[in-house]
C-alpha cells in the first residue's frame, strides 16, 4: 500500500470517527424543567433553586436542558402556562415550541422550619461540665439549653414527567430534610430542596 492510499484510510478513519461522535452528541435527549412553588418559598430561594434544577438535570441525567430563558419565551409565546394545571393540548404546544423529549415538572408543596427542644442534649453537656467549679458550670449552663434547641429544616416535592404528547410518564414525591449538628444556626430549607431534587431526578433518571 502506498503513502497516499495508508493517508486517505487514516483520513476516511478519522471522518468516521468523528461522525460517530457528532451523532452520539446530537442523539442526547432534550428535556424542560420547571420548579413551580405550592408552599411559602422565598422568591430569591426559588430561582436558585431553578436554576440547581436545571444544572442538576443535565449532570444526572445526561441530557441537554432547556435554559430559564427559553422555558418563559415558551410559555408566553404558545400561551400554555405551567401552573397547578394544564391540557394535554397546552403541553403539546409547550413541548413543540422547545423541542424537548420530556417535560419535567417540580412541585415544591411542603416548605417549612421547625424548632423544637431536645432535654438529652442539654443534660449530655451538663454533665460533662459536671466536674467544673461552680463558676464555670454557671457560665456555661446557658449554652446546655441552648445546645438543645434543634431546627429542622423539611422540604417537601412532587416530580411529573410528560412526554410531548402530554402523557404523563413518572410521577414521584420526594421529602427532605435538612438538620446539621448545630441547626439551630446552619438548618436551611434551600439545602433540604436541593437534595429533594436531587433524589427526585435520581429516581426519573433511572425510571425513564
Amino acid at each position: 500500500m502506498s503513502d497516499r492510499t495508508r493517508r486517505t484510510a487514516r483520513w476516511v478513519v478519522a471522518v468516521v470517527i468523528v461522525a460517530t461522535v457528532a451523532l452520539g452528541c446530537s442523539a442526547r435527549p432534550k428535556v424542560a424543567v420547571f420548579l413551580q412553588a405550592a408552599a411559602a418559598v422565598p422568591t430569591a430561594d426559588l430561582e436558585i433553586l431553578k436554576n440547581y434544577a436545571s444544572q442538576r438535570c443535565s449532570v444526572v441525567a445526561g441530557c441537554d436542558v432547556n435554559t430559564q430563558g427559553d422555558l418563559m419565551l415558551a410559555q408566553r409565546l404558545t400561551g400554555s402556562y405551567v401552573g397547578n394545571s394544564m391540557t394535554v393540548e397546552g403541553m403539546q404546544r409547550l413541548a413543540e415550541a422547545l423541542n424537548a423529549d420530556h417535560v419535567i415538572i417540580l412541585r415544591i408543596v411542603e416548605w417549612e422550619s421547625r424548632i423544637s427542644y431536645r432535654p438529652e442534649r442539654s443534660l449530655v453537656l451538663l454533665g460533662a461540665t459536671a466536674f467544673l467549679d461552680t463558676t464555670l458550670q454557671i457560665l456555661i449552663s446557658p449554652l446546655g439549653l441552648l445546645f438543645g434547641i434543634d431546627k429542622v429544616a423539611t422540604v417537601g416535592m412532587f416530580a411529573s414527567v410528560f412526554s410531548p404528547r402530554g402523557d404523563v410518564e413518572f410521577t414521584t414525591s420526594v421529602t427532605c430534610e435538612d438538620r446539621p449538628l448545630f441547626s439551630l444556626l446552619t438548618a436551611d430549607p434551600v439545602e433540604a430542596a436541593k437534595e429533594a431534587i436531587d433524589a427526585a431526578l435520581y429516581q426519573i433518571a433511572v425510571a425513564l
